[in-house]
């Protein structure tokens, strides 16, 4: 045997176990991202629909759901958030009741600004014609739910996970941030060991898909507790992604998704099915696009750094998004006149829609294996 014989051989020895090796790592499962959700809790919409695109996620392992009061109050948004956990699969996620109430902002207060202001469309928990007392609990439409919530206040809830992960935990929020700032005010370092803040919420230049008659500026997340989204908003965590109303609008739950959707066996996709069925208006996929680009974030297709917080005046600017476009994209850093409260987040204006259709259709399809 030639020198040079010798030599091929040992190479292709080498190549074979080099690219065993690679294969081999290649497949190795990848770890799961580590997703804490904050949300509101009304019986049937994008609630009940984003928090469950999440949890149909085989790359997420979401360590728990605190339930905040906003679109319902907070004990019948628990127990709604029970019932469809039960009703799909994810019995086994804890959930943990969080704020009742906003910090300052009240019904009472809400009606006075109207008053001068403007007519808010849509109010939550306040609307007249869906308004309860908060501590009463109607049977929601999904039923009864056997599930209880943990026995810890979620705002302790969501400190206990955060601080158990350090630096891997996605923090998501999908409704007003009541949950979020008594948790900071708890403990503040909870911003800078989360991996990252990532919400819906915010209204910057819409057209028609705000909160208030006048101003797309006012969105419903963040005016139902102004001051608690200027906590969070102000909070120093390593990266903020907003998917506003903006975008929002460009989605809905039409009868073809739906009707893609009712092909599928799986608990998700008959949840669906069952609750909304083809020719009733489920609206706005508000909070999904926020669950669907953190997973694939090639789906938004363009999207811009601003400093971004809102307006805790109590005048005719109150629960308003406020924003600065003065970004260089790329660099932390603000401008020297800028108030140490203002934070850069990335903002999502656009989005491959058949694509995100798509990936939701899929989604709600798959029938997890158990956990």
């Amino acid at each position: 045997m030639t020198h040079r014989t010798l030599l091929l051989g040992t190479l292709a020895v080498v190549a074979t176990l080099l690219t065993g090796g690679v294969s081999a790592a290649a497949a190795q499962p990848q770890p799961r991202k580590k997703v804490f959700i904050d949300q509101d809790g009304a019986a049937l919409g994008t609630d009940m629909i984003s928090t469950l695109t999440m949890l149909q996620s085989p790359d997420v392992e979401v360590l728990g759901i605190t339930v905040t009061a906003g679109d319902a109050w907070v004990k019948a948004g628990t127990a709604h958030m029970l019932r469809m956990l039960e009703l799909t699969g994810h019995g086994n996620v804890p959930v943990a009741a969080g704020a009742a109430f906003p910090l300052i902002n009240s019904r009472d207060l809400a009606t006075a600004w109207e008053a001068q202001y403007g007519e808010f469309s849509y109010k939550g928990a306040w609307n007249p014609g869906r308004y309860h007392e908060p501590h009463v609990v109607p049977t929601p439409p999904t039923g009864v739910t056997t599930l209880a919530p943990v026995d810890l206040h979620g705002a302790l809830f969501m400190i206990q996970q955060i601080r158990k992960y350090p630096g891997e935990v996605t923090l998501w929020v999908g409704g007003p941030f009541t949950t979020v700032a008594l948790a900071l005010g708890l403990d503040p370092e909870i911003a800078s060991l989360a991996k990252e803040l990532v919400l819906m919420g915010a209204g910057f230049n819409v057209d028609g898909g705000g909160n208030h008659r006048i101003n797309g500026r006012r969105e419903f997340n963040w005016w139902w507790d102004p001051e608690a989204t200027r906590i969070a908003m102000s909070a120093p965590w390593r990266r903020i992604v907003i998917t506003p109303v903006d975008i929002s609008v460009k989605t809905s739950l039409g009868d073809d998704v739906k009707r893609r959707l009712a092909a599928s066996s799986s608990p998700a996709a008959q949840f669906i099915t069952r609750f909304h069925p083809v020719g009733q208006n489920a609206g706005y996929m508000w909070d999904e696009i926020s669950v669907l680009a953190f997973l694939d974030p090639s789906l938004i297709t363009r999207q811009q750094q601003l400093f971004v917080n809102i307006d805790i005046n109590h005048g005719a600017g109150y629960g308003q998004t406020i924003f600065v476009e003065d970004v260089v994209p790329g660099t932390p850093a603000r401008p020297r006149t800028m108030p140490s409260w203002w934070r850069v987040a990335t903002v999502q204006w656009d989005l491959n829609l058949p694509k995100f259709y798509d990936q939701f259709v899929q989604l709600m399809s798959r029938t997890p294996a158990r956990r």
